[in-house]
């Protein structure tokens, strides 16, 4: 069995994926089906099945442009898949020249219009991209363009093959070291999640469409409850004190449902997705543990990319803010924070999904809106009792105050009070609610999927 077919064994549902071109000489397969029942598009390199010739390239670009067309037209998620086209994995920059490549390069409908076509497709539609061998070149191009990049162990993903990197810079490298998942996990944050073997990547994207089904009397709503938690010894109550916002979020999501992209990657945010009580959620969070989980240019771009996926399938997204603010300091400033924070915002504004913010122990200036505070549209804002809410810390407004003169001391007084104290802000109407965190998971339910 070749392997493609096997490939769209394991990702679609049986019998219902269709070749739009059958019989065609394409590097490439495309065609769409049923994902768990989910209609969905392919763009898949053929891999194995075919070996690199120049005559077809043409043909693969005007294929790819016009299944890309099918699935923005029907709104439709697409799937775009690579691998390495052969047996042999040379990577050998001689062996992908031919004679119509400038033509193939300079048309308006060759691979530039591919790029372009996916760049379109993916400004309203889900798009996900799997790397299950080593890629490089134009066709890689717009792997990036995805929501979500998935990429198993075999696979590497760079910008130029370690020959041509040797050509032009001199440099020694090979596939893995330029763009394995160490690279792309870690380093760049290009890949959100990587898998041992492309079953498991298949299993992933069957799992994950099943949250476009959104008629819940078709959905399967099945769930397991989480374990019990020591709830009093979950959080430290020193707000300095570092802890790992996983055992929170693990307490009231579904036993074994959450799903963490970009877990090595900016590491101060927290983000995926989950099921609660059978219902999806994405989860945007600050992690303490690293960072104190304060927004640095990475973990801003982390969190918008998240915002966009819930945009994209209806999610709605649950924030967990435990966040001093963005990062501040000469280094954050050379990073471009600002800029990193207004695509932040406007990730938010793009998102029209239900929002909840949740205030587990702070939330400190533009930190607040970074997490879809008030303003943002959020439909619920809610806190722990020993949460901290506003404009600056009590550490740093004992610090402004000694130079303050006793006017100015008194309204500070004021404002420390309302800022470590919740329920002051609840009755003032700044809040919705104060909630205990055992009943974390009944309310969030409650306002994210009222029945």
């Amino acid at each position: 069995m070749q392997i493609s077919l096997q490939r769209i064994s394991m990702l679609f549902d049986a019998g219902s994926f269709v070749d739009h071109a059958p019989g065609a000489e394409s590097h490439f397969l495309c065609g769409d089906g049923l994902i768990n029942s989910v209609k969905s598009f392919l763009v898949m390199n053929r891999g194995q099945d075919c070996t690199f010739k120049g005559s077809g390239q043409r043909r693969t670009a005007e294929q790819i442009i016009s299944t890309v067309t099918q699935a923005r037209e029907q709104r439709a998620p697409l799937l775009y898949v690579q691998d390495h086209p052969g047996e042999v994995c040379s990577f050998d920059t001689t062996k992908v020249i031919s004679s119509d490549m400038s033509r193939l390069l300079l048309s308006p409908t060759g691979m530039g219009r591919v790029s372009a076509s996916l760049a379109e497709f993916a400004e309203t539609n889900l798009l996900i991209s799997a790397i299950l061998g080593p890629t490089s070149g134009p066709l890689a191009l717009p792997i990036m363009l995805a929501d979500l990049v998935l990429m198993t162990k075999k696979g590497a993903l760079c910008m130029g093959r370690p020959d041509m990197v040797k050509a032009m810079l001199d440099e020694q490298s090979d596939l893995y070291s330029l763009g394995g998942t160490e690279v792309h996990c870690r380093g760049s944050g290009s890949v959100h999640l990587a898998f041992e073997d492309e079953r498991r990547l298949f299993e992933c994207v069957r799992d994950f469409l099943r949250c476009l089904v959104k008629d819940t009397a078709s959905a399967t709503l099945e769930y397991e409850e989480p374990d019990a938690v020591d709830f009093k010894n979950l959080i430290p109550s020193n707000h300095r004190t570092p802890y790992d916002m996983h055992h929170l979020l693990l307490s009231f999501v579904d036993k074994g449902s959450f799903t963490e992209t970009n877990a090595e990657y900016a590491r101060e945010a927290l983000t995926g997705y989950a099921r609660i009580k059978g219902h999806f959620a994405a989860i945007v969070a600050n992690n303490p543990r690293f960072n104190s989980g304060a927004i640095h240019r990475k973990s801003a771009a982390k969190m918008a990319k998240m915002i966009n996926i819930a945009a994209k399938t209806s999610m709605p997204i649950v924030f967990l803010a435990d966040i001093p603010g963005f990062m501040i300091g000469r280094e954050a400033e050379n990073s471009g924070i600002f800029l990193a924070a207004a695509e932040l915002f406007r990730a938010h504004v793009r998102c029209h999904v239900p929002k909840l913010l949740l205030v587990v122990r702070k939330a400190y200036t533009g930190g607040v809106y970074a997490m879809s505070g008030p303003g943002f549209d959020p439909i619920a804002v809610l806190a722990y009792p020993q949460a901290h809410i506003g404009v600056f810390s009590p550490d740093t407004m004992n610090k402004v105050m000694s130079g303050a003169d006793d006017a100015t001391k008194d309204a500070m007084r004021k404002l420390a009070e309302e800022i470590q104290n919740p329920d002051l802000l609840k009755a003032d109407g700044l809040i919705t609610d104060v909630i205990g965190m055992e009943a974390t998971r009944q309310e969030v339910v409650r306002y994210l999927f009222p029945t």
